[in-house]
């Protein structure tokens, strides 16, 4: 996988990048693959997000979360990916049973997954944050302090108000109280096919 992502930087730039592509694999890549189901879907986008930040590298480096910036990127991708993933299997299919089964009704409800990651994707940025860094990534309180120029206690009193909220946003869509309560178990990290991920932050 990043082989796929090589680019014609200088050295130290190129192993900075490398650096933040171990880094944050896991949480783009679970992004992905909880929005797009088809896995060349999922590592196409997730290079894509990849190659983003490698275009927009120089208007970064003020960004107090990189990881909430590729986080956006991953959803917004990868949504975009699976709109036209939709489209492309209608415009192949052409059927009406396939067609009456992409319509929207009751017995074809958008996974939970999915929905919290628009959810989250809605949260102010104080929130957005600390819960990216946390469940997303498998970061301590500690460690996403140090990310963010937080104290400890900042971070997990804003963490509690995120999941409030999403918990009162996801039962506002219809999500069950008891499956909303266990947003944050929905969020745990995965392990992208790119080895090696540090524990550092690149802010």
């Amino acid at each position: 996988m990043a082989s796929c992502l090589r680019v014609t930087l200088d050295d130290d730039d190129e192993a900075a990048f490398a650096a933040i592509v171990q880094r944050h694999s896991g949480m783009v890549w679970g992004v992905c693959r909880r929005v797009l189901h088809d896995p060349n879907d999922v590592d196409d986008a997730f290079q894509a997000v990849f190659l983003v930040l490698l275009n927009r590298s120089a208007s970064l480096r003020q960004r107090d979360s990189l990881a909430s910036w590729l986080q956006s990127v991953a959803w917004r991708l990868a949504r975009k990916a699976k709109v036209q993933a939709i489209h492309r299997k209608k415009k192949e299919a052409r059927a009406p049973l396939i067609a009456d089964a992409a319509a929207p009704g009751p017995a074809e409800q958008p996974d939970l997954r999915d929905v919290l990651d628009e959810e989250l994707e809605r949260l102010p940025e104080k929130y957005r944050e600390p819960l990216i860094l946390c469940y997303l990534e498998g970061k301590s309180y500690t460690e996403a302090a140090d990310c963010l120029g937080w104290p400890p206690g900042t971070v997990s009193g804003r963490l509690a108000r995120g999941r409030e909220v999403l918990r009162r946003r996801l039962c506002s869509r219809g999500v069950a109280p008891g499956l909303a309560l266990i947003t944050a178990k929905s969020f745990e990290p995965v392990t992208a096919p790119v080895a090696g991920a540090g524990a550092g932050c690149h802010r």
